[in-house]
């Protein structure tokens, strides 16, 4: 039966009349039907007496989700179990096949029930860890049911949560094996009960964990530093670690990088936005951390720019954050992204219009990012930042806003359906910006057959430009947008009849690797492209090289 393992090994422990009782218990708060015969007094008392006759089991009980591993639970289901009472043959090992079905139908609000009174508090945090190893169960009974004991221990942390280094450990040691969005939800909010029960605990236990900060110590501060409350706690306690001698050298791997006080000074209340940004100049931490302290940072800095007090005082961080954007994992992108477009929200406008002439430049090299997240991400934060200009900085942002529109016409391309959409978006919006209602109409009505026409018409000046703008996404890895950037080029190269020779061997080597795309309308396309551009039309087996007779 589905569940079973869970409660079926103390089937074996349970005499029927306990079990029934435990059904009773349940009819009388309305969960389900009651059985047919209620259970007498003298069969509740049998019951509470056997349940004491429990009580030695500890390690049965620790154990109840792995009955078969012979190396924490060296006995089966249905052999004789340790400290056998032959006085109580309805406590014998698979004498009762029926409680097994009545205890398998038990959820964790019956388990605090019947075992609770009688769990010592060693025994009840060895329940909650293999309830923590459940949760990387293939079995979906077996996650809910470590998931429902998870959620009986958070509904009493006096009682479950007693060993906080312990539980940390197998935290740390299933996090990445959960692979369910339910069941690392649990996790989840085991973790951050057990830092608002806890802080101190929590914070000390982790850095004994892994000192380094590894992939899944990493994941457990991020949840942990996810909520504004716990993230005060947490630097509170990070904060006390760095001051005492002693800790820090037992930790000195962990707190080495000064970036933790960044965000101490952020949460005072008492240091206000120009005495705070006196104090970052002098220190620039942000500049050299280590990527694994640059990513906390973030996630400590998303959280506090969501309110409009600490909002207020992250542009200075300004320069080093953007920095981030160039050469940094798509995960700190992502994170960068996410807290300029938190920081602009709670800017005041012209502020804000001055930081927008900053980011945009910085925003269109994440247009063509291998990460669909932060392509999308980038192209929508430009469209903020268009909006957040004024006054004379909107001249300024005219020609910024111009370099954009060749590559989110190609981004309308996208395989990725939200990037597309987010290309189609922003492109309106800078048609808007730009006063250029036909481009506007385009792209809203999604006419890209008419676009690239429509930006080589409306400035020849630019047409050079936007060809060459064109060539690197000849290397995209998307097909549609190789296809949309040979389309382009052909078009480009009909408005350009006085193309240097050095140029046109340029735009050749880029066609180059085409003649071996593995996308036939690739090739074919590549090859009507060269036409156009040298008047011969490549046949099988065509080389570009041949076709272009400057040296290169």
């Amino acid at each position: 039966m589905p569940g079973s393992r869970f409660l079926g090994t103390l089937a074996a422990g349970v005499p029927r009349a306990g079990a029934r009782w435990c059904l009773n218990a349940r009819a009388a708060q309305g969960w389900e039907p009651a059985p047919a015969q209620p259970p007498s007094s003298a069969v509740f008392k049998e019951f509470k007496e056997s349940l004491k006759l429990l009580s030695p089991f500890g390690s049965l009980l620790a154990k109840m989700l792995c009955p078969t591993d012979s190396s924490v639970f060296p006995f089966h289901v249905g052999e004789t179990l340790p400290e056998e009472n032959p006085g109580h043959p309805e406590l014998q090992p698979g004498s009762d096949s029926e409680s097994t079905w009545l205890l398998s139908s038990l959820d964790s609000s019956d388990m605090t029930t019947v075992f609770g009174e009688y769990l010592q508090p060693s025994q009840m945090t060895d329940i909650l860890l293999v309830a923590i190893e459940a949760l990387t169960a293939d079995d979906i009974y077996d996650r809910q049911m470590g998931s429902n004991v998870l959620d009986m221990a958070m509904s009493d942390p006096p009682s479950w949560l007693m060993d906080v280094p312990k539980i940390m450990r197998y935290i740390h040691r299933n996090m990445e094996y959960i692979r369910t969005e339910p069941a690392r939800h649990s996790l989840d909010s085991l973790l951050l009960l057990l830092t608002k029960w806890c802080p101190r605990g929590v914070v000390r236990s982790l850095l004994k964990i892994s000192p380094t900060c590894d992939s899944t110590a990493l994941a457990m501060w991020e949840v942990m530093l996810s909520m504004p409350w716990a993230l005060w706690s947490i630097l509170t306690e990070l904060l006390s670690v760095l001051q005492d001698q002693r800790l820090r050298k037992v930790f000195s791997c962990a707190t080495e990088d000064a970036c933790i006080y960044l965000l101490a000074l952020l949460v005072c209340t008492d240091i206000g936005t120009e005495e705070f940004a006196a104090l970052y100049k002098a220190q620039r931490c942000l500049r050299h951390p280590s990527l694994v302290m640059l990513s906390l940072v973030l996630r400590g800095l998303i959280t506090l720019s969501k309110t409009p007090e600490t909002a207020r005082k992250i542009p200075v961080l300004l320069p080093d954050v953007m920095e981030t954007l160039q050469d940094a994992n798509s995960d700190v992108k992502m994170k960068a992204l996410v807290l300029l477009r938190n920081m602009m929200g709670h800017t005041k406008r012209e502020e804000a219009s001055l930081i927008a002439l900053q980011l945009a430049e910085k925003l269109l090299p994440l247009f063509d990012d291998e990460s669909s997240q932060v392509r999308e991400l980038s192209i929508s934060l430009f469209k903020d930042v268009m909006k957040s200009v004024v006054g004379r900085d909107k001249k300024k942002m005219k020609n910024k806003v111009q370099r954009v529109l060749l590559p989110l016409f190609l981004r309308m391309s996208d395989q990725m359906e939200s990037v597309a959409k987010a290309s189609r978006d922003t492109l309106v919006t800078c048609a808007e910006f730009l006063e250029w209602r036909k481009l506007s109409d385009l792209a809203e009505t999604y006419q890209t057959h008419l676009i690239g026409e429509c930006l080589l018409r409306h400035d020849r000046r630019r047409v050079e430009e936007y060809l060459f703008q064109s060539l690197p996404y000849l290397r995209d890895s998307q097909a549609t947008l190789r296809k949309e950037a040979l389309r382009f080029i052909g078009l480009a190269a009909r408005h350009l009849r006085n193309l240097s020779k050095r140029e046109l061997c340029d735009i050749c080597n880029a066609l180059l690797p085409l003649a071996k795309d593995t996308e036939l309308s690739v090739r074919t396309l590549a090859a009507q492209t060269i036409y156009i551009l040298t008047g011969d039309m490549p046949t099988s087996g065509w080389s570009l090289r041949s076709l272009c007779c400057c040296p290169c």
